[in-house]
């Protein structure tokens, strides 16, 4: 009895349900309000142009054509990645680390860094660097013997 009972209520609350045509129609293509139903004329607007924005991916480089990408997994990790001038290029990877720090800055053109630290917990990275210096690539993993591996 107490199954049938659920069944009823179940099909009903489905059978009230849109569909998802329905829905999606809906959602896709919005439908004014009849006259009819509002007692006067629909107030429907149609949204405004330019009003979304592309994803931060998606968009183009800045005039400087600077670039700086960051990967993070872990927990409580933070990246801070500055650049000033045009046509830098900054990387920053955390693999399964727990509270790392890392802060990249980059005032001149055309300088170019990676950073990466895998396994590692509680590092505090830092890199300065002014116009003219020499790319930095600085790999920083925690071993599984308890080691510590830093390839520059």
């Amino acid at each position: 009895m107490r199954f049938t009972l659920k069944s009823i209520a179940a099909f009903a609350a489905i059978s009230i349900l849109p569909t998802t045509a329905a829905l999606a129609q809906s959602v896709a293509n919005p439908i004014s309000p009849t006259s009819a139903l509002t007692g006067g004329a629909p107030t429907f607007t149609a949204p405004k142009t330019g009003s979304l924005k592309a994803a931060p991916e998606l968009t183009v480089p800045a005039s400087g054509g600077n670039f700086a990408s960051t990967l993070e997994t872990g927990a409580y990790n933070k990246v801070f990645q500055a650049q000033l001038g045009a046509g830098n290029v900054s990387n920053v990877g955390i693999v399964n680390g727990v509270g790392n720090n890392v802060g990249v800055l980059q005032a001149g053109n055309g300088l170019k860094s990676n950073v990466g630290l895998i396994n590692t917990q509680g590092l505090n990275v830092g890199v300065i660097q002014p116009n003219g210096s020499a790319p930095v690539n600085v790999l920083i993993a925690r071993l599984p013997g308890g080691g510590l591996l830093i390839a520059r």
